[in-house]
């Protein structure tokens, strides 16, 4: 019967388009095999307003973008496999893993060891059903220790009936499911679907009077300097399955109000992941410079993401929702 199970979830995965090889838990380069629409957010999400990506940027993209986002609209699918870690069991326990820095753009598939508890799954319903998540947030510093940072096309603002499980896993959830009790968005965002909004704090509820950083160990620190280059670590959770994925890029900037980066399998479900900057691999921690979304509802392919900047705008969000 194992064996069974086994066999029918690898080939789950392959029909899904999501091949992955290596040993144990998987640690692969994933690949996926057809692009999700124009957002990462997997269907059937409660999103605001889609937002209509713009044909003009506000500033024009230097060649080298221009180039590099024409090369991808026929993204390779071919696997290239990298280092496995060994087999891990499924978390039990607060996960405080450290995501490992991979190949500059090649996406590879978390161990259970490796994932952090301060990334999590969005679901609609507290019924966190496998393949159900339909997008990525990130624990974000704040004093109340009760934030999330996420895209604005993942949830609508106000009060909502979604979740997020931190440290999300095969059906797991190891740091508990924490009722999303408000969301924060850009009125620009909400009024139009202005793509250089596509971002959103929410809070959650506290659980047994614990806050949502002390049950994950912290979460990140938001960065709003208007950051345009940087090495940045992406952790998300495409929804064809129900591990996460994790990605070293080159952030570089698209226009004067839109990041882009080029790192593999990034689809549907991955929308709102964020973009860290000054990563520790070692502490787990680092500066969230942007999120997986803005232009085209964070990208039309799934090797290459899009976010908006994060200025003094997205300061004042974040500002508001410690008002909650």
């Amino acid at each position: 019967m194992a064996m069974d199970t086994a066999v029918r979830k690898f080939a789950a995965l392959a029909a899904a388009g999501l091949i992955v090889t290596g040993t144990g838990a998987g640690v692969a380069t994933a690949w996926a095999s057809t692009p999700h629409g124009r957002s990462r957010a997997a269907a059937g999400s409660s999103a605001s307003p889609s937002a209509s990506a713009r044909t003009t940027a506000s500033a024009t993209p230097s060649s080298t973008v221009t180039a590099k986002a024409s090369a991808s609209t026929s993204p390779s699918r071919e696997a290239t496999a990298v280092a496995s870690p060994s087999p891990s069991p499924t978390p039990t326990a607060t996960s405080g893993g450290n995501v490992p820095l991979t190949t500059k753009g090649q996406s590879q598939v978390l161990a259970a060891s490796q994932q952090t508890a301060k990334v999590g799954a969005i679901f609609s319903s507290s019924s966190i059903t496998p393949g159900n998540h339909h997008c990525t947030a990130s624990v974000v510093d704040s004093p109340a220790g009760d934030l999330i940072v996420t895209a604005a096309h993942c949830l609508g603002a106000g009060p909502t009936g979604a979740v997020f499980v931190p440290g999300y896993r095969d059906g797991s959830a190891p740091n508990g499911v924490w009722h999303i009790s408000q969301v924060v968005e850009n009125s620009a965002w909400t009024g139009d679907g202005d793509q250089d909004d596509d971002v959103a704090f929410a809070v959650v509820a506290p659980q047994d009077g614990r806050s949502l950083e002390t049950a994950v160990g912290g979460g990140y620190d938001l960065s709003t300097s208007g950051t345009t280059s940087a090495t940045v670590q992406l952790t998300g959770y495409p929804s064809a399955t129900d591990e996460p994925i994790t990605c070293t890029g080159d952030a570089a900037a698209f226009s004067q109000t839109q990041l882009v980066i080029d790192c593999t399998a990034f689809t549907g479900g991955t929308s709102g992941s964020a973009w860290i900057a000054g990563y520790d691999a070692d502490a787990d921690a680092g500066s969230i410079i942007g999120v997986v979304g803005g232009y085209q509802q964070g990208g039309d392919t799934a090797d290459v993401s899009y976010s908006i900047v994060f200025g003094s705008d997205t300061q004042a969000l974040y500002e508001q929702a410690l008002s909650q």
